[in-house]
């Protein structure tokens, strides 16, 4: 079926967003069993065993609810303390390691095994994006009703969204645990972003709240075994490979790139998953390197969610992969959103030359 990118509704509402933070396709499978840590790296092993214990380790507590309004006011309720020992969890994780070594897989793993009903998994963008539409107090409140909280891709790239994480931190309810991964060790966060001496008590209320897993290992996107769907893929014919491409998928969708960065202006990026939830193998005609940043960001974020998604991508440019993001991008305090959007990408994509 074809998808008309341009048609797609993107006005849903917020109780949908949050009923989204859980894996995704490429991730709904993933658990402690089928994640193979390479041997040459006994790291991959240690963090795949204090996952498991860890996560295996949380229960359910008994919470007293008093619902203080109907409808969306309604998911923010006051709540009795609860009785739970938090001592065995008194720290949150944080996993530290490159780009393709299986930590969003661990992650994932964690909330497909945790036999607890309130856990949400979600990017750390998507997390800021709540503290944007609720406001922080209210944020603190609603992820204080979870057990188990799963943030992929922790960064800290000013000093509003550093004040608002160490709040988040210093008071969420002690019986709710933390487990997240990033590129970069909490000592090193923010560093060439801004002064982050200015800021030393919270980055230490942020860095004191994690026991830190540094895990290392090969990027898994550049073996050949784990790009097999290429294989089959029309590389002479963009248009040609749209037609063939249902032989693959159930839904497809074609924009140029201009048309899809004026969807992505006129959406706010808590969205953008209805991109990937709709179109299996999204084909962007035009692609260009960015000249705007918020584009270049916004673009980054459409990426994360079809990486979730497992979308297909399949791009015709006169550009190569490399060119998208210029010096100045990768240098800056978004570096590493960009960076890991063309790994991304290189596992998610096909280039056309036009």
């Amino acid at each position: 079926m074809i998808v008309d990118i341009k048609k797609l509704n993107f006005d849903v509402s917020i109780e949908k967003c949050m009923e989204n933070m859980k894996p995704h396709p490429k991730f709904t499978r993933c658990t402690f069993e089928n994640y193979i840590p390479d041997a040459r790296y006994p790291s991959q092993f240690d963090i795949k065993n204090r996952l498991s214990q860890k996560v295996l380790s949380v229960k359910d507590s008994k919470r007293k609810y008093n619902i203080n309004n109907k409808g969306f006011l309604g998911l923010f309720r006051k709540y009795e303390k609860s009785s739970f020992d938090f001592d065995s969890l008194s720290k949150h994780i944080y996993i530290d390691g490159g780009y393709g070594v299986g930590k969003t897989h661990l992650l994932s793993a964690c909330y497909n095994v945790a036999d607890i009903e309130k856990k949400a998994f979600l990017s750390f963008g998507e997390l800021t994006y709540f503290f944007n539409f609720l406001g922080i107090d209210e944020s603190i409140k609603y992820f204080s009703n979870f057990r188990l909280i799963l943030l992929d891709e922790f960064e800290l790239d000013d000093p509003a969204t550093t004040r608002m994480m160490a709040k988040f931190f210093n008071e969420i309810k002690n019986d709710t645990l933390l487990i997240t991964t990033s590129n970069t060790l909490p000592s090193d966060l923010g560093k060439q972003r801004f002064q982050v001496e200015d800021f030393a008590r919270e980055m230490g209320t942020i860095s004191n709240a994690f026991e830190t897993f540094l895990v290392e290992g090969e990027d898994y996107r550049k073996k050949s075994g784990s790009q097999l769907w290429k294989r089959v893929v029309d590389r002479n014919y963009f248009l040609d490979q749209f037609a063939k491409v249902d032989n693959e998928v159930d839904t497809k969708g074609l924009i140029g790139y201009n048309e899809l960065i004026s969807i992505l202006k006129d959406n706010h990026p808590f969205k953008y998953f209805i991109v990937p939830e709709n179109t299996e193998a999204l084909f962007i005609d035009g692609l260009s390197p960015f000249e705007e940043l918020d584009e270049a960001l916004r673009f980054a974020h459409l990426i994360d969610n079809c990486y979730y998604y497992n979308t297909k991508i399949f791009i015709r440019s006169k550009y190569h992969l490399n060119d998208l993001f210029d010096a100045e991008m990768l240098e800056s305090c978004f570096g590493k959103k960009f960076l890991r959007c063309l790994s991304r990408l290189d596992e998610l994509s096909v280039f056309y030359t036009s």
